[in-house]
């Protein structure tokens, strides 16, 4: 599928000005769960890493994706290529360091659906969440550098991205709602997810915030995350 791009945005070194949240103007824009790494040298402390390539993505500007070939455009049915999102937060890949932060993403422009999630040409960050052991100057670095909203979780992302995979309505709510909401709509959920839980007592509760949420995302997608 073709969703709008924003006039400038088709290279990667010029691109419609994102809006206050980070994201031009594209209504019809994918939204999806990826993660990152953040940097842990003071050069890069301020900068959203792909975890597999390892570039830094681009602030208050789209990533326009690339790709090796010279037969295609990213992303291309018959090649990896694009920017990686999901549907599912519990099937993102995780590496070991503490720094790999979650994150919502806007998908836009040539986008191509898969088993998981999408791929897509241009794509900007929504909001970040990290855990509790980045610290709060390294957050407000990030939020200044890509004008988006860098939020504390107080357990591992990796915990986080496995709760909100069993509360299907919270995550949506975060994916889609306000961005000025998610950080108010993790708070509420923190106590019931910090509270240490008997082995047999199940999944954390599922109990809604947001009004009545919103149905959850049926689309499944990507393998990896670039």
């Amino acid at each position: 599928m073709t969703l709008p791009i924003p006039p400038g945005s088709t290279r990667p070194d010029a691109g419609a000005e994102p809006d206050a949240a980070g994201v031009p103007d594209v209504p019809a824009a994918v939204l999806g769960w990826r993660t990152w790494r953040i940097g842990r040298r003071a050069q890069r402390r301020a900068e959203l890493i792909a975890p597999l390539a390892g570039s830094a993505w681009p602030a208050r500007r789209p990533f326009v994706a690339s790709c090796g070939s010279r037969d295609h455009a990213p992303p291309s049915e018959h090649c990896g290529c694009g920017l990686y999102a999901v549907a599912d937060p519990r099937v993102l890949e995780w590496g070991p360091s503490d720094h790999e932060v979650l994150g919502a993403v806007a998908l836009w422009g040539q986008v191509v659906e898969g088993t998981r999630g999408w791929r897509a040409s241009h794509a900007y960050p929504r909001f970040v969440v990290t855990g509790p052991a980045i610290a709060t100057e390294q957050r407000a670095a990030l939020a200044r550098r890509y004008g988006v909203p860098v939020l504390r979780s107080e357990v591992p992302t990796r915990t986080l991205a496995a709760l909100l995979g069993t509360e299907a309505a919270v995550a949506d709510a975060l994916l889609r709602g306000p961005v000025e909401e998610v950080e108010g709509g993790l708070a509420a959920r923190m106590p019931e997810w910090t509270r240490p839980r008997h082995p047999d007592s199940g999944r954390p509760g599922s109990r809604r915030w947001f009004g009545a949420g919103r149905r959850s995302a049926s689309r499944r997608g990507a393998d990896e995350i670039r």
